[in-house]
């Protein structure tokens, strides 16, 4: 989705801004998204949420929006995302990603440099004013990662915490088409409703203290969207 990343600051990008953008192709090729915990609500309504694990052991949660291989169902030739769609975050935020700089580990907010715009006119795409300070534009901005940062991280902490009660089991899932075509999709956990349905006492109230029952239910609803996904 990214092609050329480049942190911002206010000496080399102080007349810069971005780019309008009015299309979501650079999304068109995936088919699944990062959400956070604080998307369940809307993602579970038009989106299979399921879970994964990384290399390292870190978890996140993944909105499924497509199972052909570089294909996104939910963005037409256009670049249009499908109305009335719920959009992730992660997505959303294009141009924009912090990066960790070489030998820290401080994040520094970066853009795609593709969609710079050098001579910046429009206030409400520059990043930076007459006196070097941020915009708000740009502050809006970091605001906006800073909090999908800290979601992502209570995300991960969610996961973990399903994982440590014995709740996820790796799951995989057949989609037929009208035409026959059948994919697989793998790779990928959900939670087990029958393990939820017995689970002991002690776990059950730690679910309760932590108030994941809606996280969950949330999760266990979107999983009927799968097999929606053959027909479209």
């Amino acid at each position: 989705m990214y092609q050329n990343v480049e942190p911002i600051n206010s000496i080399a990008h102080l007349k810069c801004g971005i780019k309008e953008i009015n299309s979501f192709a650079y999304a068109k090729e995936l088919i699944h998204a990062p959400i956070t915990v604080a998307e369940f609500y809307e993602s579970c309504k038009d989106y299979p949420i399921v879970f994964a694990k990384d290399a390292s052991e870190s978890w996140s949660a993944l909105a499924l929006i497509g199972f052909k291989e570089k294909e996104n169902l939910f963005i037409d030739d256009k670049g249009i995302w499908e109305k009335n769609r719920y959009i992730p975050a992660f997505i959303r935020r294009y141009p924009f990603i912090f990066v960790a700089q070489e030998g820290s580990e401080e994040l520094t907010l970066a853009f795609d440099i593709t969609c710079k715009e050098e001579n910046c006119k429009t206030a409400e795409r520059c990043f930076f004013d007459e006196d070097a300070k941020a915009t708000p534009f740009l502050q809006g901005i970091m605001s906006f990662l800073t909090q999908f940062q800290n979601d992502a991280k209570a995300t991960a902490e969610f996961i973990k915490q399903l994982d440590d009660w014995e709740l996820l089991e790796a799951r995989m899932a057949n989609i037929v088409t009208p035409t026959g075509e059948t994919f697989t999709l793998n790779g990928f956990y959900v939670i087990n409703e029958e393990k939820l349905r017995h689970i002991g006492k002690k776990k059950k109230e730690e679910i309760n203290a932590k108030n994941a029952i809606p996280l969950i239910t949330a999760h266990l609803i979107s999983l009927s969207n799968i097999q929606r996904f053959g027909n479209r």
